[in-house]
């Protein structure tokens, strides 16, 4: 097809899909930020923040992609002949990966189903701080380090505790680190919360432990801020809590949020449910079942020490309950993982675990005493917010991160850190995979690992046109840059074309879809040209919109830069 041919056919499909604009007061000032589709939703699925209207495109989730390694797995004395423990934490520092990860020396599992194991979780160092590291975010090693004494030997990777930690402890659990571009000092480059339970009773001091107690002083149970120069050597920074609200628990996420200045945590949040305890009692044998349902919450620092108050800004909805009988919330949110994406200023990313019951085994009980939860399988969903604070769930609601078939490591539970880590043009997400229910870990042995999961850069939601043609018009907006690029994925025969529109929703000259020069490919920074040439600049700092004519094509992002590609 000759040019001038191709541009009539263009012409006359645009015609047909041409939707009716309506005029907006105030256009999105989005500068050279990079735009995802990322919500809110309506009930068609469209992004009302973003999308003006939509013809025969559909907004789609995508999960992503389990790799199926064993990264890290539980090879040495002191991380126990259980469970493999459920937290950890991965950072890209430079060109190595660190990972921060709980282990637990005295665990075991069982063989006699009348023990419980009460009594385990009160002794001191049941589950500490370890170490590993990476050069390619595949292989791992777990270094020396000389901080700590176990068996009469410092070669181990135990970061806590050390020779030089002050207090003993039963629990060191859920770390969460970061490097602060607001630190201070550079003894407080790195930063850490992690929390810190005391021993049961009184501890005395002994050598005759595999770990040496030698230290007599507790901190009260909850969350704690430490600080190091290099992310090996953690120093607490002060004895008094750090968790907001009045319970405390591991699923934390903190980071310095440069956009509001601001150090921010989120949090798991206890919400009383007397329906939910009626409903059990009804249906149980008079069983109270389980009283609360967990949420997610907020709360903001300047100073990484003192906290504002906790305030709830995730927790399942309607959508979550749907068939359930009155009174039962058949999920949770054990925790909100969530980060600042790093490709976008506006995009925060949460990988809440979904955490599914809904009924209770009243012939089993957990080591706690109390009666096993059903199914208690845990998987990853996604929510996407542009401040932190107001979450969108995705079109449909499938899994981000989904449980692996029967066999696999990650068959029953998942528990993702919640750092999209970029690679190349990827996004990593390491999680911990188990093949054991989350109420049956203390009583089956588990094949569990350390794992990762995949996607696309910029991959979590994309506007979605069929073969048959569809087109996306944006809101009004106004951009920074010289040039627009897409992350799009057209397959071998789907092509999209971009028009660029006036405040009316007329095409502007010489970038009308006629003008378009025809997109087939797939990549995450594909240049956008009208007649060959891609200058944008005379265009920016005004009105416009844009209006995507798609065949075929999966629309990720677009930005508008300026000078090169990255």
């Amino acid at each position: 097809m000759n040019r001038s041919r191709r541009a009539k056919w263009l012409c006359v499909l645009a015609t047909l899909l041409l939707p009716t604009v309506t005029p907006a007061s105030e256009p999105l000032q989005i500068g050279s930020n990079k735009q995802l589709f990322i919500g809110p939703f309506d009930e068609h699925g469209r992004d009302t923040h973003l999308v003006e209207s939509m013809k025969n495109v559909e907004i789609t989730m995508h999960p992503a992609r389990v790799t199926g390694e064993r990264l890290v797995v539980q090879d040495r004395q002191w991380e126990g002949t259980g469970i493999l423990d459920m937290r950890q934490f991965v950072l890209q520092d430079g060109d190595t990966f660190r990972m921060y990860y709980n282990a637990l020396p005295h665990h075991f599992v069982s063989t006699d189903p009348k023990d419980p194991r009460k009594n385990l979780w009160g002794r001191p160092y049941n589950r500490i701080l370890c170490y590993a590291e990476s050069q390619d975010g595949v292989h791992w090693t777990k270094p020396n380090l000389g901080l700590c004494e176990w068996d009469g030997s410092q070669e181990n990777n135990i970061l806590l505790p050390n020779d030089d930690f002050e207090y003993v402890f039963s629990e060191m659990d859920g770390p969460c680190v970061f490097i602060d571009p607001n630190s201070k000092t550079p003894d407080e480059k790195y930063k850490m919360f992690i929390k810190v339970s005391p021993v049961s009773g009184k501890p005395e001091r002994s050598d005759d432990g595999p770990i040496p107690v030698r230290v007599t002083k507790q901190l009260p149970k909850a969350q704690y801020a430490f600080a190091s120069p290099d992310g090996i050597h953690w120093r607490l920074m002060s004895p008094k809590k750090v968790n907001a609200g009045p319970k405390n628990d591991t699923a934390y996420s903190v980071f310095w949020d440069e956009r509001i200045g601001k150090y921010v945590q989120y949090s798991r949040v206890w919400q009383l449910a007397p329906e939910q305890v009626a409903y059990y009692k009804r249906t149980h044998q008079g069983y109270n079942g389980r009283a609360v349902v967990l949420h997610v919450g907020r709360a903001t620092s300047d100073n990484f020490l003192d906290w504002s108050r906790e305030e709830t800004v995730l927790q399942p909805d309607g959508v979550d309950r749907a068939g359930s009988p009155e009174g039962l919330t058949r999920m949770d949110f054990y925790g909100g993982n969530i980060s600042r994406y790093g490709e976008s200023q506006s995009v925060y990313i949460g990988l809440p675990n979904a955490y599914y019951h809904w009924k209770f085994d009243l012939t089993r009980k957990w080591w706690s005493g109390k009666h096993i939860q059903e199914p208690s399988t845990i998987d990853v969903q996604l929510a996407l917010s542009r401040d932190g604070i107001h979450w969108h769930r995705t079109p449909k609601r499938k899994p981000f991160i989904r449980l692996g078939r029967e066999g696999t490591f990650w068959s029953k539970t998942i528990w993702p850190d919640g750092n999209a880590i970029r690679v190349g043009d990827e996004l990593w997400f390491y999680f911990v995979g188990l093949d054991v229910h989350h109420k049956e870990q203390s009583q089956k042995k588990s094949r569990g690992a350390r794992g990762r999961a995949v996607l696309r850069l910029d991959g979590f939601m994309s506007a979605d046109a069929a073969y048959t043609g569809g087109e996306l018009v944006t809101k009004l907006l106004t951009f920074a840059g010289d040039h627009l690029e897409l992350n799009v994925d057209t397959s071998a025969g789907g092509t999209v074309v971009v028009e660029i529109q006036d405040e009316a929703g007329k095409p502007i000259q010489g970038f009308a879809v006629s003008n378009a020069d025809e997109i087939n490919g797939n990549s995450v920074r594909r240049p956008v040209t009208w007649n060959g040439s891609g200058d944008v600049s005379a265009l920016a700092g005004k009105p416009i919109r844009l209006r995507f004519v798609m065949r075929d094509t999966s629309l990720y992002a677009f930005r508008f830069r300026r000078g090169e590609k990255e």
